[in-house]
């Protein structure tokens, strides 16, 4: 994956993951490739606003306002996690505003 620019990519999970949230903590089946992951807390969020209809820059913000941290800080932190959720294949292709 290229470079995220935050104001443009809007996340979006594979449909056919099997998603089961146990405590906070999420565990994510692809059927696919019958790859387990598991997520902790802050990245099962994440995962769960990667709909397809914000930007990393929106999901950031209505996380940094939830939680009171800086938006810079929360945009740094979330485009970690997206390039995480891409390397692990849990993401459809890039998909950009416009």
């Amino acid at each position: 994956m290229a470079a995220i620019n935050a104001s443009e990519y809007l996340p979006k999970v594979k449909e056919h993951l099997t998603s089961v949230e146990i405590e906070g903590e999420a565990v994510i089946y692809d059927e696919a490739d019958g790859n387990l992951h598991h997520l902790n807390p802050t990245a099962t969020i994440v995962f769960s606003m990667c709909d397809g209809t914000a930007t990393v820059e929106e999901v950031s913000g209505d996380i940094s306002e939830a939680y009171g941290v800086p938006l810079a800080q929360v945009i740094e932190e979330v485009t970690l996690l997206i390039e995480r959720f891409d390397e692990a294949n849990l993401l459809v292709d890039a998909v950009n505003v416009g």
